[in-house]
C-alpha cells in the first residue's frame, strides 16, 4: 500500500481512484476522483486518498485500529466514514458497469458485483460482493 505523490497528482498502488490539482491564482485547489465537486486542500486530498486505500485493504488485521483510522481520515474530509464507503462503493459499481459496458457484457442491476465492496463501516459486518450491505 503506497500513495505516489507529486505536485501535481496523488495515485495509489491500490487502488484507480486519484487525486489532483486544479492550478488557479491562489495555488490551487485539490479534486478526489471519488469526491467531485469538492474543493480540497493537498492534506485532504492525501487523507482522501489514503481512506481509499484502507477501505480498499482487506487484509488488515486489526478491523477496530483500521476502522478508528478511517473514521478520523473521513472526518478530515467533512463527512462520516459511512458516507466515504458508500461513495467508493457506488465508484467501484460504476467502473463494473463501465467494463461490462466495454466488454459487451451488460448484466441486470440485481446481477453480483465482480469485485468485493470496501471495508464496511461496521465492525461487526461482513465484506459483500454483491452491492452495498
Amino acid at each position: 500500500m503506497a500513495l505516489r505523490i507529486s505536485g501535481r497528482a496523488i495515485t495509489s498502488d491500490m487502488t484507480p481512484e486519484t487525486a489532483h490539482l486544479v492550478p488557479g491564482s491562489d495555488g490551487g485547489r485539490w479534486v478526489l476522483s471519488w469526491l467531485p465537486g469538492r474543493d480540497l486542500t493537498r492534506e485532504q486530498a492525501i487523507d482522501g486518498m489514503a481512506l481509499d486505500e484502507i477501505l480498499s485493504d482487506l487484509s488488515a488485521t486489526d478491523e477496530e485500529f483500521v476502522l478508528e483510522l478511517a473514521a478520523l481520515r473521513a472526518e478530515s474530509l467533512g463527512m462520516r466514514l459511512e458516507e466515504a464507503v458508500v461513495r467508493l462503493a457506488a465508484r467501484i459499481l460504476e467502473r463494473d458497469r463501465r467494463q461490462r459496458r466495454a466488454e459487451g457484457q451488460d448484466r441486470s442491476p440485481g446481477g453480483p458485483a465482480e469485485r468485493p465492496c470496501p471495508r464496511p463501516a461496521n465492525p461487526s459486518g461482513s465484506h459483500c460482493s454483491s452491492g452495498i450491505r
